[in-house]
């Protein structure tokens, strides 16, 4: 409202000139327009100077929107930098992890080359292997066979060694050539009944007793009487372990027949019958006794231990 008030009072105070009227009002109206703007600016003057803290808040937004307009370049500069930079990056990873990736997809084809070639070298290994192995048990039950039968052959060779000696220690020796002079006429007479039976007899005993050796293996080399008159039977007994020489001796002190007790006594060579005595049971390699009703038995041992195959295990 003073605006206005000091506006309405600037033209009294100034002198009209004496000009024409249509001149005179242009000044004038050119002159009121100018007076209008002088007095708006003092009053916007005024104005500020009459409120310092509008004044001040004014700055303050000027200072802020400066600060701000900075703050949004900068910020607007970083972003663009740091796009570029972080592009540039992932870029430089990108290829390092491509080039990585060619690297080891290339070594794996390379190992998967040389392992099919391996693979198809142990292929060719394991047939040779198998082929082997056959050849290998071919040659080992060759080679068992061929064991078993010299060790067969070897036992066939002892026991026909030692029916050998039988036969020879049974024969009678030969006649010795006495002069013509010093043998005497014999007169021809008839062979009696009693001696043909006792012939006959004799035979059949041998003949039995060779069908009981070829049936066990064992060998009645002799009978003998020894200073207490019991009856000594020198005895072998051949099979797959080797040859066993012993004597059985049947005392007759008891009262009847069962209560005869036999001594076993083995004759044994440490030297010649090593591993035998390493297959033999103790009690087959040292004296012992057992009464009659036991024989059977007894005998049943010796031929398991004769005739078994053992393996023997090195220490």
């Amino acid at each position: 409202m003073e605006i206005e008030d000091e506006v309405e009072e600037v033209p009294e105070s100034i002198p009209e000139p004496q000009k024409p009227a249509s001149r005179r009002a242009q000044q004038t109206s050119s002159t009121a327009r100018q007076t209008s703007a002088s007095l708006r600016r003092a009053g916007s003057v005024s104005d500020t100077e009459r409120d310092p803290i509008l004044r001040r808040k004014v700055g303050d937004l000027s200072k802020k929107l400066e600060a701000m307009t900075v703050r949004y370049e900068n910020l607007k500069e970083a972003a663009t930098s740091g796009k570029e930079s972080n592009f540039d990056t992932l870029k430089r990873k990108t290829e390092q992890t491509i080039k990585g990736q060619d690297a080891v997809i290339k070594a794996l084809k390379q190992q998967i080359t040389e392992m099919q070639s391996r693979t198809a070298e142990i292929t060719a290994l394991r047939k040779d292997l198998a082929k082997a192995e056959k050849e290998n048990a071919r040659l080992a039950a060759e080679n068992l066979k061929t064991s078993e039968s010299l060790a067969a052959a070897h036992k066939e060779k002892e026991t026909l060694s030692t029916k050998l000696a039988a036969a020879r220690s049974t024969v009678q020796p030969e006649a010795k050539n006495v002069p013509g002079s010093a043998v005497k006429a014999r007169s021809t007479g008839v062979v009696l009944p009693g001696q043909m039976e006792a012939a006959k007899k004799a035979q059949f005993q041998d003949q039995k007793v060779e069908l009981y050796s070829d049936l066990t293996n064992l060998l009645v080399m002799g009978v003998k009487k020894n200073e207490e008159g019991d009856d000594v039977y020198d005895c072998i007994q051949t099979g797959r372990n080797g040859t066993l020489h012993f004597q059985l001796t049947v005392m007759t002190d008891g009262d009847s027949y069962q209560e005869h007790e036999f001594v076993y006594q083995p004759l044994l060579n440490e030297q010649r019958d090593r591993e035998l005595i390493d297959l033999l049971p103790d009690y087959l390699t040292e004296e012992i006794s057992f009464p009659r009703a036991q024989a059977p038995k007894f005998y049943t041992k010796v031929v398991d231990s004769m005739s078994k195959r053992f393996i023997l295990e090195d220490d």
